[in-house]
């Protein structure tokens, strides 16, 4: 409740210059990187997790918030102009979109997108502040033994939900729990240095998210440009195309109310994210709509369904992710890396300990709409324009990146290395199906099982069936079992 009150003078005092440009500079890049075909929310945090290094842990908070919720407006971008979607969370916005495009109205589309987008993280971020300080409320009765439990469902629901297959999500959220385990061990001793220096400290979560997520894309890009067919530059925008009318926002407020709801009941689901919740919501909303025989051929209600719901995943997301610290995409494990790197701990205590950084993450994520509403207006011919870039120049500006960023973690060229291997590797999963992104969430949520797995241990004298067969942590591990169960059962 003293989050709330305090909520208004929290918002007054991110208007400060360096917040500000923070906010400015995130959705800037946001919008470039969602606006590259085939970079979604997760590897735009993944290439710029480095410049958090020199911000404090507000403004970096508050900065990747800014690029997460830039960038899933921004790939609605490529997916309406050139038919070639930046996230899969933006590829149902084709339908409508691109058709609308090729009618003569692409501003038209591209403004519809955003506005809904902000309408949509707007209503999100308002029931994230409710239903995040009530879940947090419950969560404060959960002691070490149970949110031990609560990671093992999280990893339950990671390695069930994310990827085609569930025994290759399952193996891959191991892979992530392995390489965690690298290092200097929570109950003592090293754990798998093999005698070398640079592995004593473990994997650095730097190397990790940028070696699993932005490299096998740079990769990807390098490798596809052979292939690539020269893109012809032309001029999206035509002068009889008006854009966004205000007469738009009468009909589309109850597709744009029932597709907020939607999104963030499916982001605080985790293991769904922005693709399920656009996809579901574009399906329902044809169901709803009194024109339901015209979705498809380019009308406003099916761009603003996909990407009303694409956005309100963002706040959704973090509900479960800040409130009880299980990410739910790749982007919140990103998230909680670095809060964990700037030795905050996310979970219900954060809640009580953190509530100015809380407030401000509220505050900050309200500004951030506001700023994406303007800057994706006025700048939306600018952005247009990376569409056109070649794979080829994008893949070696991107690896540029890859490698600066990771050296500049600690001037160790070991990282780098690392970071190399690793996205050959997480390129040859993606080859064979094996999801990268629960090898991240299994990777940052290791270490606080093994915490809260500790600290239980030794609040019960190192009896295992004390921690186990409490009422709490029963019913949570039952029903990771169950998830399981469900996801091995559903997919026959």
């Amino acid at each position: 409740m003293e989050i709330l009150l305090n909520l208004p003078n929290f918002i007054f005092n991110i208007f400060t210059l360096t917040t500000i440009l923070v906010i400015l500079s995130g959705v800037f890049l946001g919008i470039l990187l969602g606006a590259l075909p085939g970079f979604g929310s997760a590897q735009s945090l993944a290439i710029l997790f480095p410049l958090t290094f020199v911000m404090s842990t507000s403004d970096s908070l508050i900065f990747l918030l800014a690029v997460y919720s830039a960038a899933e407006y921004g790939g609605s971008i490529p997916a309406i102009l050139i038919k070639t979607p930046g996230t899969p969370a933006n590829a149902i916005s084709i339908l409508d979109g691109y058709t609308m495009a090729q009618k003569g109205e692409p501003k038209r589309a591209l403004q519809v997108s955003l506005v809904s987008g902000v309408f949509g993280g707007l209503t999100s971020t308002l029931i994230f502040i409710v239903s995040g300080t009530t879940l947090a409320y419950f969560g404060l009765k959960f002691g070490p033994g149970e949110m031990f439990a609560l990671g093992i469902f999280g990893l339950s629901i990671i390695g069930t939900f994310f990827g085609k297959n569930i025994a290759k999500g399952f193996f891959a959220t191991g892979l992530g729990l392995l390489m965690a385990t690298v290092g200097t061990s929570g109950f003592g001793g090293m754990r798998f240095v093999f005698d070398q220096a640079y592995l004593m400290d473990g994997i650095p979560l730097v190397v990790v998210v940028i070696g699993l997520l932005a490299c096998p894309e740079a990769f990807k890009l390098l490798i596809d440009s052979k292939n690539e067919k020269k893109i012809e530059k032309k001029n999206f925008f035509e002068k009889l195309d008006k854009g966004f009318q205000f007469s738009f926002i009468k009909r589309l407020i109850p597709t744009w109310i029932r597709c907020s709801l939607l999104g963030t009941l499916i982001g605080a689901i985790p293991g769904a994210g922005a693709a399920i919740g656009s996809m579901i919501a574009y399906t329902q909303e044809r169901k709803w709509s009194k024109l339901s025989e015209k979705f498809g051929t380019g009308i406003d209600e099916g761009i603003a369904a996909p990407e009303t719901a694409n956005n309100s995943v963002v706040a959704g997301t973090l509900i479960p992710t800040l409130a009880l610290g299980i990410p739910g995409s790749g982007a919140a494990a990103i998230l909680i890396g670095l809060m964990i790197s700037k030795g905050v701990v996310p979970g219900p205590f954060l809640f009580v300990d953190e509530t100015n950084l809380i407030s401000l993450i509220f505050g900050g994520l309200i500004v951030t709409n506001l700023f994406l509403l303007s800057i994706g207006f006025f700048a939306t011919n600018l952005f247009a324009k990376v569409t056109s870039i070649s794979k080829k120049r994008l893949g070696c500006f991107v690896m540029i990146l890859i490698i600066i960023g990771t050296y500049s973690y600690s001037n160790y060229g070991a990282h780098v290395l690392m970071s190399l291997i690793l996205g050959f590797l997480g390129y040859i999963f993606i080859k064979v199906n094996i999801p990268p992104i629960p090898i991240v969430l299994g990777f940052v949520m290791s270490p606080i099982i093994e915490q809260n797995l500790n600290r239980a241990l030794t609040i019960h004298n190192g009896d295992l069936t004390n921690v186990l067969f409490r009422p709490i942590t029963l019913t949570i591990l039952f029903l990771a079992l169950i998830t399981i169960i469900y996801g091995v059962t559903s997919r026959r």
